[in-house]
């Protein structure tokens, strides 16, 4: 069992929330955005028993709803369900349960395939897209992975309480980290990345679930999880530059690229072999974003607006597109600012092709549901789904440029 000091590895840990659709930089004509698109198939979901969550809710970041592609045909839409539930005798007082209707839809015909209810213990994220087009379920410390029949095939038993799971966007890897046993599990208002108790930390391949790394850290925060291997950001030999390294497992670190920015960048891979940092523009309150692939190219850049927050990413399996959707604010927010309910706008999202940068499609969402997981990329990143109006928006994509 090899292990790796994940703590050294990790030193620019991608933290929870991008922020915003686009402006786009001088490096690129601004695109007029392709907001006309038709859907190809519209779902009604009031009559599969979908009621939306209360403004109540609305800052609270807890998960009720997703969406997944199992293939081009097939949709996974899940949802809470209203009712009293019964008490499971031995469960923990502070159990925060929830019934999460699973319903598998044709997307050409909008039938229902097939469908089941689950019991969850909190209100923390259950749903992962996982590979060959399945998903991986939680329910508390367990983990489960499921199919169009929805049964759910057990995958995984943790010994203590889960704080953060990840799934690499090519669906290879998985990190797991879980409390000292006997701490709780995740919280309805869970701890930000970065803060809390001590956790233990394993990264996974996802077929055979062999233990790749394993370490301790001080927090839970993302990682960002690369091809074989971590990305590092280390400070530049000059003001203002950053050194991005791959870091693989196994073998000898290497330095990939460079990014200028007047903050320490965050990373979010979107594929296995490119990755986007967002870095602090010198000019301005906005985000400047560097697409680079592994080989060290730059692909694009722009830059985002900072009135965007609270971003959910979700991606092609193949690595082709990515969908990228953030909370639409009325007020400039730091990242210590409180957010009300009333400085919350709407919510937007755009599907950009991952290579190019071509903004290929932006739509408005509702409800507005700040936990994400309301939008999703079928594998082959073709077809792209969205909770809106009432209903569940299909749209076929145009061919990757």
């Amino acid at each position: 069992m090899a292990r790796a000091g994940i703590r050294n590895l990790t030193s620019v840990a991608a933290t929870a929330g991008l922020c915003a659709l686009t402006l786009w930089a001088e490096k690129k004509p601004a695109p007029v955005p392709p907001t006309d698109l038709k859907p190809a198939a519209r779902i009604e979901v009031a009559p599969l028993g979908y009621q939306p969550p209360g403004t109540f809710y609305l800052t609270y970041r807890l998960s009720s709803e997703a969406l997944g592609f199992f293939d081009d045909d097939h949709l996974l839409f899940t949802f809470r369900v209203g009712g009293l539930l019964k008490r499971v005798p031995g469960d923990p007082a502070n159990d925060d349960d929830q019934q999460i209707r699973a319903v598998v839809l044709d997307t050409g015909t909008g039938k229902v395939v097939k469908q089941t209810e689950w019991r969850m213990h909190d209100r923390g994220q259950y749903l992962w897209p996982f590979e060959e087009g399945k998903f991986l379920v939680r329910q508390r410390n367990s983990l489960f992975v499921t199919d169009t029949s929805l049964a759910l095939e057990p995958y995984m038993v943790l010994s203590a309480g889960l704080r953060v799971l990840q799934i690499s966007p090519d669906r290879k890897l998985m990190v797991v980290e879980t409390d000292e046993p006997g701490q709780q599990l995740l919280e309805a208002e869970p701890n930000h990345l970065g803060t809390g108790q001590p956790v233990k930390v394993k990264i996974l391949a996802v077929g055979s679930k062999t233990v790749i790394a394993e370490s301790e850290g001080e927090a839970p925060i993302l990682l960002p999880l690369m091809g074989d291997g971590l990305l590092d950001l280390l400070e530049g030999r000059q003001p203002g530059y950053w050194a991005m390294r791959d870091v693989p497992f196994h073998g000898a670190a290497r330095t990939v690229a460079q990014v200028k920015s007047g903050c320490r960048p965050q990373v979010k891979p979107l594929s296995a072999t490119v990755v986007l940092v967002e870095g602090c523009s010198l000019e301005g309150n906005d985000h400047a974003i560097d697409v680079i692939s592994m080989d060290g190219r730059d692909l694009w850049r722009d830059r985002w607006e900072n009135r965007y927050v609270w971003a959910w990413f979700d991606t092609a399996e193949n690595g082709s597109r990515f969908a990228y959707e953030s909370i639409v604010v009325s007020r400039p927010i730091s990242a210590f600012d409180a957010l009300y309910p009333e400085d919350i706008s709407g919510q937007m999202v755009g599907v950009y092709d991952t290579d190019s940068g071509k903004l290929v499609l932006v739509k408005d969402v509702s409800p507005v549901l700040t936990a994400g997981q309301n939008v999703a990329l079928s594998p082959d990143g073709k077809r792209f789904a969205v909770l809106r109006n009432g209903a569940i928006e299909i749209y076929d994509l145009p061919p990757v440029e």
